[in-house]
Formats: C-alpha cells, structure tokens, sequence
C-alpha cells in the first residue's frame, strides 16, 4: 500500500480522476479515498493547511495503514529557486524545518536514496522534468522578500507548509518516503489572498469579502494564480501516475504532455 497525503482537494483532483477503482476511506478523523493503479494499492489522504493538521492526520493514518510501503507527501509548493516555473516538479533530496523565531533550519532526515532514486527513475522513464534539492516547511506562507532570504538562509529550492511534518513521522517509524511537488508561484511572486483560505483550503467568505475590500487590486491577479494551479495539478497527477506506472505509462499518458522534457 502506498499512502498519498495532499492539502486541499483541488491539488490531487486531476490524479483523481484518472484512477479507477475509487472507493470513500472510513477511518474516523480522515477523508480521502482508495485506489488501485498498475496493480498497485493507494491510499489518498488530505491533512488540510499546516503543519500540526498535516501530522495529526499521519498519525491516524497510519492507525489505518501501520507499515505504507512508501508514503508520499504531495501538492503545490512555492519556489525558491529562480529557475523553477509553474507546474515544475520537485523531488526533495532532503527536508528542512524553519520556525518563526529561528533563522537556522532544522534538517529532518527521511528519505532513503533508494527510494528517491526509483522515484526519480520512473519520472525521468515518463519523460517528466524534475528539479531536486531541498523543500523547506514553514509555518505560513510568505512573501517575495521573505523567499529570497530563506533561500540565501537555508540552500532550499522549494518551500511549503507540511512536508517536515510527515517527514518527521516517517522517520520515527522508520518508513520509506518522498516528498515529490509542483510549483505553484515562482520566487517574486506573491500569493495573493491566502488567509482567506481555511485549514482545508476551501475559502472563508467572510474573510473573502473582507480581504477584496481592503485589496482591490488582487482580483486582477487571481486569473494568473488560477492558471498557475492548473498547471501545477496536472504535474502533481502525471508525476504520481508515472510512480504507480515505474515509468511505464500507459500510451494515453504520454500523450498528454502536460510537463514533458524534449
């Protein structure tokens, strides 16, 4: 069984419907849904926004299923490298943790080379560009500015809200995992809006009507964004799809395109 965690249901709705064989998980505290791929058995989870909703929802996951033989931490990220664009995947080598009150990462080591290199195999047997370095978690989003100092900071490439969180648990308990994203926003750009999300990544109206009150101007840039998201979730689902495939991807895959190398 491999287990899937992403944050908000629009990061792993194109992956879902390509899988077949769909069924609701029933696991108290939990939601998602079971799949099976290339003969493979997948279980999805969604931990909602931050890092203690994501490790919270691991630990009752694997309640559901103890011994994953890969867990896979999943969804958008922003970037901190000037060359990433979005919908460009990223590979974690390694993951990192920075708090509010520190300036110094804390390194959480959980991913074997074994599995990162299968992982990266059958990405590349796809046809998938990939970048690989390091995906920093913090504890909120943050802006342009901030990005580029955590990047002089920290040597990271790619950062977002959960990743260390499932990492962690996965190396209490010794489990195979990857952290495998997609960009959502490059380094200048800023995420308009963010607080009006809540810890699902549904929109709060109240805070919606608020927010666009006091910053008009960001409509204009939620068009970008939405396009950005696009491209991001259709990366997220043919990376997962060429992982379940080991490279091997069915003919209508590779039709798609979506992030092709060439």
């Amino acid at each position: 069984m491999i287990l899937i965690f992403y944050a908000f249901a629009r990061e792993i709705a194109v992956f879902k419907r390509r899988c077949a064989n769909r069924s609701p998980i029933s696991h108290p505290g939990l939601h998602g849904f079971s799949a099976t791929i290339a003969g493979k058995q997948f279980t999805v989870i969604g931990h909602g926004i931050g890092h203690r909703r994501a490790r919270e929802t691991v630990l009752r996951a694997l309640e559901l299923v103890p011994r994953p033989e890969l867990i896979i931490a999943t969804g958008v990220a922003g970037a901190l490298s000037a060359g990433l664009r979005p919908g460009d995947l990223v590979l974690a080598d390694r993951i990192l943790l920075l708090d509010d009150e520190s300036e110094i990462a804390t390194r959480v080591d959980s991913i074997g080379s074994a599995h990162l290199q299968d992982a990266g195999r059958a990405l590349t047997l796809a046809g998938l560009r990939y970048s690989t370095g390091a995906m920093l978690t913090m504890h909120r989003v943050i802006s342009a500015a901030e990005k580029r100092r955590v990047k002089e900071n920290t040597g990271a490439i790619a950062v977002d809200m959960e990743t260390a969180a499932i990492a962690a648990e996965a190396a209490v308990l010794e489990l195979p995992f990857i952290s495998l994203r997609s960009v959502l926003d490059e380094l200048d750009d800023e995420v308009p809006g963010a607080e009006i999300l809540d810890g699902q990544g549904r929109v709060r109206p109240l805070a919606a009507t608020s927010f666009f009150v006091r910053n008009p101007g960001v409509v204009l840039q939620m068009p970008k964004m939405i396009r950005n998201l696009t491209r991001a979730t259709r990366s997220i689902a043919d990376a997962l799809e060429a992982i379940a495939h080991d490279g091997n991807v069915p003919s209508v895959m590779k039709k798609r395109g979506s992030n092709r190398a060439g």
